[in-house]
């Protein structure tokens, strides 16, 4: 606004050097004298804009308002984070990429890119039964929590994230709330707030005994790491994930969602070590992920035909770098 008022000044100044009074002493053009008039009406005009652009509302903070702000991947496209399952880590539904969760990206072949929308973990036993109204008040609130979210009413939204962790009745239950105040702070652009979030989400899952959701929770920190270039912390955290992620697979081979999750293990963790130099590594870990998309694109095309096609661009990249 300031910027604009002296823009405005300026202008006055150049064509009514006596003006101001002598609030503003003349400014020379010099040899430009014979285009006072324009360059006068330029920077008064600029000014107006400027000015005017000053009092404009700004739309909401949340990730699609317009004075929000927006996470990006690798190739700049925007990251909507929208709580739409029980499990709101991102490594069932993402596909690549160590970025957020739910994202719908056609460019970035890595952890970034979103092939579908995340399928729920199995449900994490409990260290002891919640009071029934306990259970139905926790889950109203995460469901209009997702209803808030969508509608993009994030003051709202805010309001049913800090009511969910007192409704927590359970240690599955504090897990959840902490994952989704982590969700939505990512959402708003606060990192730290969301890594915190993120930390106390996994301190609960590792109490629950329950594979699934601790790898769930260790991509959610994995993924943080991963986006404040702590690279060596999210290599660990994404090494336990692929661990879980062959466990889950050696127990139930018939898993198709499973051996999803280890596809995207195995991705999370080849982006972060190509980000750390390890290329050749990295080219192993896609070799393996291109094995399991091509044999689950094989049994069901219509759910995994994207994850090949992804998977593929992405090991095509990768091997024309190694073999620079």
């Amino acid at each position: 606004m300031l910027l604009g008022l002296a823009l405005g000044a300026a202008g006055y100044a150049i064509l009514h050097p006596g003006g101001l009074e002598g609030r503003i002493p003349p400014i020379p053009l010099g040899p430009f004298e014979p285009l006072s008039l324009f360059v006068a009406a330029a920077a008064a005009g600029f000014g107006l804009v400027i000015f005017i652009a000053a009092l404009m509302p700004k739309g909401p903070s949340g990730p699609s308002g317009g004075g929000g702000k927006r996470k990006t991947n690798k190739s700049g496209q925007p990251i909507v984070i929208d709580f739409t399952s029980d499990h709101s880590a991102p490594s069932a539904g993402d596909h690549g990429a160590p970025h957020a969760a739910l994202v719908s990206e056609p460019d970035a072949p890595s952890h970034a890119e979103a092939h579908a929308a995340p399928e729920p973990a199995p449900e994490p036993h409990q260290h002891a039964p919640a009071p029934p109204q306990a259970v139905g008040a926790f889950a109203e609130a995460r469901q209009a929590l997702r209803h808030e979210t969508r509608a993009e009413n994030w003051p709202q939204a805010a309001v049913l994230v800090r009511r969910l962790s007192s409704l927590a009745a359970t240690d599955h239950e504090r897990m959840l709330a902490a994952q989704d105040a982590g969700d939505f702070a990512r959402s708003q652009g606060q990192t730290d707030t969301a890594a915190e979030a993120y930390e106390e989400a996994l301190s609960y899952a590792r109490g629950l005994g329950d594979k699934a959701a601790l790898a769930d929770a260790l991509t959610n920190v994995g993924d943080m790491a991963y986006d404040e270039h702590r690279l060596d912390h999210a290599v660990g955290a994404y090494e336990e994930v692929l661990g879980l992620r062959r466990q889950l697979v050696a127990a139930d081979a018939g898993d198709l969602e499973a051996k999803r999750g280890l596809s995207l293990a195995l991705e999370r963790l080849a982006d972060a070590r190509e980000d750390r130099g390890h290329r050749v590594r990295a080219l192993d870990l896609y070799r393996e992920s291109m094995v399991i998309t091509t044999k689950l694109a094989s049994a069901d095309p219509a759910r995994f035909s994207e994850d090949l096609a992804i998977t593929r661009r992405r090991l095509g990249e990768l091997e024309a770098k190694v073999a620079l």
